[in-house]
């Protein structure tokens, strides 16, 4: 008679995948665009509107006074900018049986999903904002068509908005006594999608950030300096066809408005709360009012290249 052994082929583990409940990491965006923003929040109870307000200058005085005699006096003009919030929000169910079978701390895990999609909604609706701004150049080195990322058209977008008197986002950076590092100039801050890198990398005069004599003041997703310009990225750059839009920014270009007591607002409904007969499901979700609103194109130029 054969020596037979008995083995798990013939009897199989219960359960044969062991789980690792320690949870992957969620790939998350940078949520860069509303960073440079004027935050204007509405008071409660003061309606879902904004205005925002500049008076124009006047004119410049250079005719010489006549003795005795008042110059003629000049009249104060505005432009008035309304913004509208809108409210934005997204929500889960999980039943009851998720919390009764499943290992996992699963409602910190949809709290911290939640914030993260409220934060990447928001970044979205403000890039779509400024990529679409009236004001832009394409990078074209002298043709029509566009062409990758380059000092030239990125030093143009910079005379143009310092000749509109758009003021820097950030003053110089003084090189440290650190081997390498460089002074940065005072710049408009620019946002760029990370398939750019590379361009931007090789555009003549490049600084990397750890190049900067100051690496305290950085904002968030900074990557480098051309001349007068930071450059923020994100993968979540705007894009048009095959093209990006890459927005240079400078000081008061747009602003960013909620509602006092409305932000970020987390809502959770319980079981016994949630409305089913049985009560077999909660739910969690959020829900934010915000718009975005360009103030001043004079101050916001988009650079629009291609990918090389």
């Amino acid at each position: 008679m054969a020596n037979l052994t008995t083995t798990t082929t013939q009897i199989d583990h219960p359960v044969d995948v062991y789980y690792d409940r320690l949870l992957l990491e969620r790939t998350t965006p940078l949520l860069v665009h509303a960073q440079f923003g004027q935050m204007r929040n509405i008071p409660n109870k003061s309606g879902d509107t904004i205005k925002f307000r500049r008076y124009a200058s006047l004119s410049v005085a250079t005719t010489p006074l006549t003795e005795g005699e008042d110059p003629n006096a000049q009249q104060i003009s505005k432009t008035d900018i309304l913004a509208q919030v809108a409210w934005y929000g997204t929500f889960v169910k999980v039943t009851d049986r998720v919390s009764l079978t499943v290992a996992d701390a699963v409602t910190s895990e949809i709290v911290e999903i939640l914030g993260e999609n409220r934060g990447e909604t928001i970044d979205e609706l403000t890039r779509d904002v400024l990529g679409a701004t009236a004001s832009s150049t394409t990078c074209s080195n002298g043709t029509g068509t566009a062409t990758l990322l380059n000092r030239t058209d990125i030093d143009t977008v910079v005379q143009t908005l310092y000749g509109n008197r758009a003021k820097f986002i950030t003053s110089s950076l003084k090189a440290s006594t650190g081997q390498g590092t460089a002074p940065i100039r005072p710049s408009y801050m620019g946002i760029l999608d990370t398939d750019l890198i590379d361009d931007l990398e090789v555009v003549s005069g490049y600084k990397n950030t750890v190049e900067y004599g100051n690496w305290t003041n950085l904002y968030e997703g900074e990557w480098g300096a051309t001349g007068n310009v930071r450059w923020i990225a994100t993968d979540k750059g705007y894009t048009s066809s095959t093209n990006y839009h890459c927005p240079i920014i400078g000081k008061n270009a747009y602003g960013v408005t909620s509602i006092d007591m409305g932000t970020a607002e987390l809502i959770h409904h319980t079981p016994k709360e949630a409305g089913s007969a049985l009560e077999m499901y909660e739910t969690l979700g959020w829900k934010q009012p915000h718009v975005a609103r360009i103030l001043n194109d004079n101050f916001i130029h988009v650079l629009i290249c291609t990918n090389g």
